[in-house]
């Protein structure tokens, strides 16, 4: 399976499927931290989110099954910003995000490339294994940078 990973480019008809693999990803940093999941205000949210990101978003495929979502995008600044790389759960723990990154790193090495998450999740300790430095905090993010070359 591992091999059969790819990554394809995010249509309207995937917005359901992309909302429910977010609400998955963030439920619980997003109780942790606001105290709630307000379904609506947690769907204003993803409208704009996904109407701002679609563009550079993909659907990450695993033998012709959505498994993930991925986006990213160049900012104004020129650094590369990874914004979310979410995985369903049947297929977390498998390597498959990381893959993910690790290719989007190589693809992207001439650039400084920043990314974000929340404080609670784990995945800081892969971030830093990678090269990201720590560079900001925010009350419930950290954001990290990863220098080019």
């Amino acid at each position: 399976m591992e091999d059969a990973i790819k990554l394809v480019a995010y249509t309207d008809a995937d917005h359901d499927f992309v909302y429910e693999v977010k609400k998955d990803a963030y439920k619980k940093y997003v109780e942790e931290c606001w105290g709630a999941w307000v379904e609506d205000d947690q769907r204003a949210y993803f409208e704009q989110f996904i109407a701002s990101v679609k563009d550079n978003a993909y659907i990450i495929m695993a033998d012709d099954k959505k498994i993930g979502f991925y986006n990213a995008e160049v900012l104004e600044n020129g650094n590369y910003e990874i914004g979310n790389i979410c995985i369903v759960p049947k297929y977390r723990g498998k390597g498959i995000g990381t893959r993910i990154l690790k290719e989007r790193l190589d693809e992207n090495k001439d650039l400084d490339i920043e990314i974000q998450y929340f404080k609670q999740n784990p995945v800081g300790a892969l971030y830093e294994r990678l090269g990201f430095v720590r560079s900001t905090e925010t009350q419930f993010h950290y954001r990290m940078l990863k220098k080019h070359g």
